[in-house]
């Protein structure tokens, strides 16, 4: 899988592929090398760019767009997520037209499961680049901390640039959000610790995190606290459920190795800090504990997905369930 400051290079010299997969979570790579697509594919001409989903369109509705050329052969761009929940003869055909794609039109595959093994993506090409859009590591993240402090004219101390990361680095995405909200509440040119303290979004990402840290130290009276406090006020289970996941998929790897916590050689939605403490969270839970966490966070998805469920009652539920 390619590295995506190595396509974008690319991109910037003028070698440009008809069909792209984007393979990872972090929604501001995604949307970072759409835009860098879009600006050098239609920079001189008029274009059309679409965005499609399955779980709007059907699949033949989907492939008729792809297919679909005006009179005057004009570029268009299409972005289709989840191309794998596309099933059947109309899956072959994609997979067939991305192997022979129409000149000037530009497809772009999103896939957030950085992991995804489906038979869709074994079947496309090896002509076909592969990006790899999953959040960084650390060392990376700092990198872009840097840039987007310095997109918005400003600087940054290290102190406080770390800890921007440790609360709000689950994500490029989160990271900017964060990043760009203080810069435009602080008028002075150096971002200090305590232009932290006010910003609400910033206290919001501070609450995620410690709910992440209550769960993994199996506090049940602060985690429920928090869990509601959450539920009011900025996040929905949805939002929740993967970060949860992630935490507890992370805990049982580390119980797995004996209680050491060996560095992911993929991407890990949880913030520095929690990281960190993983073997020590590891310490409060048993491996048949976490196997049984992951599985009702997994009944939780699909109930989220399928009826109509209260949010708060979900987490609480599951709190009570995995702590209790």
């Amino acid at each position: 899988m390619d590295d995506i400051k190595h396509i974008l290079l690319n991109l910037k010299a003028g070698e440009i592929n008809n069909v792209y997969v984007l393979k990872g979570e972090d929604l501001f790579l995604q949307n970072f090398f759409v835009e860098k697509l879009s600006n050098k594919l239609f920079l001189d001409s008029s274009f059309t760019k679409e965005f499609l989903t399955p779980n709007e369109l059907s699949g033949k509705e989907i492939l008729d767009k792809i297919l679909s050329s005006d009179l005057f052969n004009s570029k268009k761009l299409l972005i289709l997520r989840d191309p794998q929940q596309i099933k059947g003869k109309v899956s072959k055909e994609l997979i067939s037209y991305c192997d022979q794609p129409i000149l000037n039109h530009f497809l772009v595959l999103i896939c957030d499961n950085h992991q995804d093994k489906s038979s869709f993506f074994k079947n496309l090409s090896s002509k076909i680049p592969f990006v790899n859009v999953s959040t960084p590591f650390q060392s990376q993240m700092i990198k872009w901390a840097k840039f987007f402090v310095k997109d918005n004219k400003k600087n940054i101390s290290q102190d406080v640039l770390k800890e921007i990361i440790n609360i709000c680095g689950d994500s490029l995405y989160n990271l900017k959000n964060e990043i760009d909200k203080v810069c435009l509440m602080v008028e002075e040119k150096n971002l200090k610790i305590e232009h932290l303290n006010f910003d609400s979004s910033f206290s919001r990402s501070r609450k995620r995190w410690e709910l992440m840290s209550a769960l993994g130290a199996r506090d049940l009276k602060k985690s429920i606290k928090l869990g509601k406090s959450i539920i009011d006020s900025s996040e929905t289970m949805i939002s929740l459920i993967f970060p949860m996941a992630a935490l507890f998929q992370e805990l049982l790897f580390v119980k797995m190795n004996n209680g050491t916590f060996i560095k992911s050689s993929s991407y890990i939605p949880l913030s520095t800090l929690l990281k960190n403490n993983l073997a020590n969270y590891a310490k409060n839970y048993t491996v048949e504990e976490t196997k049984v966490a992951i599985k009702e966070l997994k009944k939780i998805e699909i109930r989220q997905k399928t009826t109509n469920t209260d949010d708060e009652s979900e987490l609480i539920n599951f709190i009570y369930n995995a702590l209790g």
